[in-house]
């Protein structure tokens, strides 16, 4: 059909030519126009201002002589290349599917590579200063949270298949499952999930985890960005926003009367936090602050959102970790990643500020599972780490329990 046909993920050149293979299974055509272009990003993710050169192949030719085609250019090393198709509007094209493979591009081994180095670079070095008592070298566990990472060992814990079954779901190798696990274990452990407490939650989507606080008898405002606002679009599109309770509840976890008379929402913009929100027993957020527009505005909300609890309240918020390394990343953005660095200099802030920070620990784990880096196009299954464009990412909770004074 004529239009747009197909745009590859993001992958990044190891310097030299890159060049991509398309192949048309089953082409059929007489007439029109296959128009491909190679387009490419900056190291930090910023489209290319150089109009992409484009390669025009006459479909009826294509079809005759074997339906593949190689496009190649020079790569510039550490930036990223998709490959896109589009057919002219007098194409006639059929075709049963599209492979399409490529040289010249990072792979799996170059990730799990830098991992390596940065479990002996960075992640595994001692706290220094004021944190030298709050990062440890222990194991990560759901039976004692810390502010932790995501590993496969939690994921054996027999109380990591409990609450699994309280989500009414089976347990699965993804990080997503366990950042769901990881908040409401911490908030079990510390004391504030119980019946009658108060919970905000942030950036909540159609996640299950407002039904299952209203079932354990919690009253819960849930927020997310209001649906007009146009930074919603990508997650309204994809279905993630939580725009309303309709939208919110989830029937196999919580009954639908308690849901409603316990459960409330809220729009609201994660960088603008509203001054009447208050005196929650805990607040959480998975994977949301990331998205805030700078690792900058990401700490200030987790610092802001203290404000919202009373004294010794609970926050446990997820984001993604740098695996990769603890100097670059992307920090600014729609997405940014945080460094070991920014999760340090963010509990200074909160230790000065007289909060109680659970101790952290960056141990990544030392299964095999944990060696496995999951590259574009994501798998459903086996995805602890990925590759987030040049780096290795995966998810990190971190715990603080408000302190009972404020610091001017």
């Amino acid at each position: 059909m004529p239009g747009y046909a197909f745009h590859t993920k993001y992958v990044l050149s190891t310097g030299g030519t890159i060049r991509f293979s398309i192949s048309l299974a089953g082409l059929s055509a007489t007439k029109g126009k296959l128009l491909l272009s190679i387009n490419r990003l900056d190291e930090q993710g910023v489209p290319s201002r150089t109009p992409p050169k484009v390669k025009e192949i006459a479909l009826a030719t294509l079809a005759a002589n074997g339906n593949s085609i190689e496009i190649s250019q020079l790569g510039l090393r550490s930036h990223y290349y998709a490959i896109m198709g589009v057919l002219t509007e007098d194409s006639d094209a059929r075709a049963e599917r599209i492979e399409i493979s490529g040289t010249g591009i990072d792979n799996n081994e170059a990730f799990a590579t830098r991992l390596d180095a940065a479990r002996t670079a960075f992640l595994s070095t001692p706290g220094t200063g004021i944190l030298e008592h709050y990062i440890s070298s222990e194991r990560a566990t759901l039976e004692q949270p810390r502010s932790q990472m995501c590993t496969a060992y939690q994921m054996g814990e027999p109380i990591y298949a409990e609450w699994c079954q309280r989500m009414g779901a089976s347990p699965s190798l993804h990080r997503k499952q366990w950042e769901f696990v990881f908040i409401l274990r911490s908030l079990e452990y510390y004391g504030a999930l119980r019946e009658g407490a108060r919970g905000l939650g942030f950036g909540v989507g159609i996640e299950p985890l407002s039904s299952l606080f209203a079932a354990a008898g919690c009253k819960i405002v849930a927020t997310d960005l209001a649906q007009h606002d146009e930074r919603s679009l990508v997650w309204d599109n994809t279905h993630q926003l939580g725009a309303n309770l309709d939208h919110i509840f989830q029937p196999h976890l919580c009954n639908q009367a308690e849901f409603y008379e316990r459960v409330s929402f809220r729009p609201v913009d994660m960088n603008a936090i509203p001054a009447d929100l208050r005196d929650f027993d805990f607040t959480w957020s998975s994977c949301a602050y990331e998205h805030l527009g700078s690792i900058e505005a990401g700490l200030a909300f987790f610092e802001n959102s203290l404000a919202c609890l009373k004294p010794g309240g609970i926050a446990v918020h997820t984001t993604e970790l740098n695996l990769s390394s603890n100097r670059n990343t992307m920090d600014t953005g729609t997405t940014v990643l945080f460094r070991r660095r920014d999760f340090e200099t963010l509990a200074r802030r909160l230790i000065a500020a007289g909060h109680d920070v659970i101790p952290i620990t960056f141990d990544s784990g030392d299964s095999e599972l944990d060696h496995v880096i999951d590259i574009p196009p994501y798998s459903a299954d086996s995805h602890l780490k990925l590759a987030l464009l040049r780096w290795v990412s995966t998810s990190f909770g971190m715990v603080v329990r408000k302190g009972p004074r404020l610091v001017a």
